[in-house]
């Protein structure tokens, strides 16, 4: 059976959930796809161009923003579509950062912007607002690091610290997401005034 691009790309992402974005190569990718290498890269020119594929896969889905929402709702909506199109593959967001945005995410981009623009934000800082989102997205996905069981005795000089230990503790990521997001659309209200 011909590979087409639509086999390879899905085969890459369940490869990307598999083993991570660190270990993803175009071997690992003919082997999965049970072809020689030579053959993968008659569809593939390489490892660059793979990557792309696979980021754009990721952004495929369109946001559907509900246009009766008022500027805050919809870039709220947009903002969650987002994270959760990141939450569906592993090392989503690694990929997403290192790679320049093809249609699908400028898409995803372009309805960022127009929300912003409609709702009166200066187009400077339209530019600087559409990043800054979608930092924050990027971030609220990434995996913390492991708790180190001897940190707690880095912070005896450390009384603030060390008293909201337990409020770092219990804060997820869906938590630190939530409030990142009220945080940055309270102050957009702000500026916009």
């Amino acid at each position: 059976m011909p590979l087409d691009r639509r086999q390879i790309t899905e085969a890459a992402l369940a490869l990307l959930d598999e083993v991570g974005l660190a270990d993803l190569s175009t071997r690992r990718l003919a082997a999965r796809l049970g072809v020689s290498s030579p053959t993968l890269y008659w569809h593939v020119k390489d490892k660059a161009q793979l990557l792309d594929m696979l980021a754009e896969a990721i952004c495929e889905d369109a946001f559907e923003i509900d246009e009766t929402q008022d500027w805050r709702g919809q870039l709220a909506q947009g903002l969650h579509q987002f994270r959760t199109l990141l939450l569906e593959h592993r090392d989503a967001a690694t990929l997403l950062r290192d790679r320049l945005p093809g249609p699908n995410r400028l898409a995803h981009i372009e309805t960022t912007c127009g929300i912003l623009l409609d709702a009166g934000f200066t187009p400077e800082d339209t530019a600087g607002i559409a990043r800054l989102l979608t930092a924050h997205v990027l971030a609220s996905v990434e995996t913390p690091a492991r708790p180190d069981p001897e940190f707690q005795h880095r912070l005896d000089g450390f009384p603030a610290v060390k008293a909201l230990g337990p409020a770092f503790a219990r804060t997820t990521a869906d938590d630190l997401f939530a409030l990142g997001t009220e945080v940055i659309l309270d102050g957009l209200a702000v500026r916009l005034k």
